[in-house]
């Protein structure tokens, strides 16, 4: 499921893209994805039920919606810099900066995350990503 998920990252981004040079403009293409994504995470909290969880919204400390600006702020990044980068470079060093953040939440357990110490180990097996990366950037 993780693997099919990064896998539509390749494809939604282009498709963000397409959208972005038909109308001109990448903030509107992103308040476009981002009404599709609300009318899309409504009909499913629905499906299944969660239209009663609401209240549990007031339980959210008000800094985690910072995750929705980042969001937003990531698409919009994304949408300008495809067409300059194109979609192997972009995805190659926003993989990049996942790796390496990744690195960092996880080790210091940041944001209510399981605790997972790097090793010499995943140090080298995130070294390798990312020299892959890097070498295929260039």
């Amino acid at each position: 499921m993780a693997f099919l998920l990064g896998a539509s990252i390749s494809i939604y981004h282009p498709m963000n893209g397409s959208v972005s040079r038909i109308t001109g403009s990448p903030l509107l293409t992103n308040v476009v994805f981002y009404f599709c994504a609300l009318l899309s995470s409504f009909i499913m909290l629905a499906a299944f039920g969660g239209l009663k969880l609401f209240g549990k919204l007031r339980e959210v400390p008000p800094v985690l919606f910072i995750a929705g600006v980042m969001s937003a702020i990531m698409v919009l990044g994304t949408l300008i810099l495809l067409p300059r980068l194109g979609a192997r470079r972009l995805f190659l060093l926003q993989v990049a900066g996942q790796i390496l953040m990744a690195i960092i939440v996880a080790h210091f357990g940041l944001l209510d995350t399981q605790h997972d110490p790097l090793t010499i180990r995943k140090a080298i097996g995130a070294g390798l990503l990312l020299a892959g990366a890097i070498v295929s950037v260039i």
